[in-house]
């Protein structure tokens, strides 16, 4: 148990160290599509939880034992995994291989973009 405590802290510290970096570029729902879409994103939440999911053209998620749908709204990206409540983020663009996830001006996540397999 103590190796998944420190995991989790060290993400955390990690989260907290990029979500004061200096803003990149808030993108717009086509952005979205166009930079995010067709890849494969692996990061950590404010919260510690890491994930490693890949978006599809056609906005279907594929996590290791799980998939989902995202759509765009209002220049967000939304997620439904099932339950019929999709949870919606902004996207910011560190670099070409960086992203934030925003809930309004906040960071709430980060994770950095890879060719899909």
């Amino acid at each position: 148990m103590p190796t998944l405590w420190l995991a989790t802290t060290l993400a955390a510290l990690a989260f907290a160290a990029t979500a004061t970096a200096a803003e990149g570029e808030r993108l717009s729902g086509d952005e979205i599509q166009q930079q995010v879409w067709g890849h494969r994103v692996q990061g950590a939440m404010a919260s510690g939880q890491q994930y490693d999911e890949v978006y599809r053209q056609d906005g279907k998620i594929e996590g290791d034992g799980y998939t989902g749908q995202a759509t765009i709204v209002d220049d967000r990206m939304c997620f439904d995994y099932g339950d019929g409540q999709p949870t919606c983020y902004g996207v910011r663009q560190d670099s070409d291989e960086s992203i934030e996830w925003l809930d309004g001006d906040e960071v709430v996540g980060e994770g950095e973009l890879s060719n899909a397999e």
